[in-house]
């Protein structure tokens, strides 16, 4: 059967979160700017901790294509135009109570850090210390994230982030755009902490099923998987059946 790139949250009926949200545009932080781990000028971050072994890319992609959407939100976020529609795909990232896309997110990167095989000489200080580390960069990207939806929401005219018009000051743009960046380097700060090859092997995953993709729906079937190759099959199969 055809499975959708985005299909269901971790062993749950529950809906998945699909990457609609922030696909062509897409925002996120707000009045208070959530710091980063690391200095906005310093060098990537680094394990606390040794970590013996590290969860297969098809645990990562879901939060490759996270990251991506917040690149779009912080290109989308410099003209207000498209401040409505961002602000609405926030809302929708956050609603839905428990069962929502904020969570499903969250519940990938936890999940990918539970994976994880820490060094079994290492401090148990030290694994925890990195396993905060992670964590804090996740919930920051997240805080920024709803602070930036509420500040679009306040400057959105025609209420909750409809089609309404765009009331906007030099402020507020800056307000917006330091927020889409922040929750952008909050979870670069989380990325940075992954080995720099599993990076760069979840990304040319990522491009590959996009062009497998041939008809564009989002799916991959059987004979659109042949376009990959015998190992980036059995790793997409990996991903889909575990998300």
């Amino acid at each position: 059967s055809r499975r959708s790139i985005l299909s269901t949250c971790t062993n749950s009926a529950a809906r998945a979160a699909t990457l609609t949200l922030l696909t062509t545009i897409s925002p996120i932080p707000s009045f208070a700017v959530t710091t980063d781990t690391t200095s906005a000028l310093g060098g990537a971050a680094q394990s606390t901790a040794r970590v013996q072994s590290y969860p297969s890319i098809s645990s990562l992609e879901p939060l490759y294509e996270f990251k991506l959407s917040i690149d779009a939100i912080v290109t989308g976020v410099s003209d207000p135009s498209n401040w409505p529609f961002i602000q609405k795909r926030l809302q929708n990232f956050f609603g839905g109570f428990i069962i929502n896309e904020k969570n499903y997110f969250t519940g990938v990167g936890i999940s990918y850090m539970n994976e994880m095989v820490y060094d079994a000489g290492e401090l148990p200080n030290y694994v925890l210390l990195d396993k905060e580390t992670r964590f804090e960069a996740l919930e920051n990207t997240m805080n920024n994230l709803e602070s930036l939806k509420s500040v679009l929401g306040d400057n959105i005219n025609g209420g909750n982030g409809g089609n309404g018009n765009v009331s906007v000051s030099a402020d507020i743009v800056n307000d917006v755009q330091d927020l889409a960046k922040s929750s952008q380097r909050s979870l670069q700060v989380f990325f940075d902490m992954i080995p720099s090859e599993d990076v760069k092997a979840v990304e040319e995953l990522f491009v590959n099923v996009k062009k497998a993709d041939a008809n564009g729906d989002g799916k991959l079937s059987e004979d659109e998987m042949n376009y990959l190759s015998p190992m980036e099959r059995e790793i997409w199969k990996r991903r889909v059946d575990k998300f």
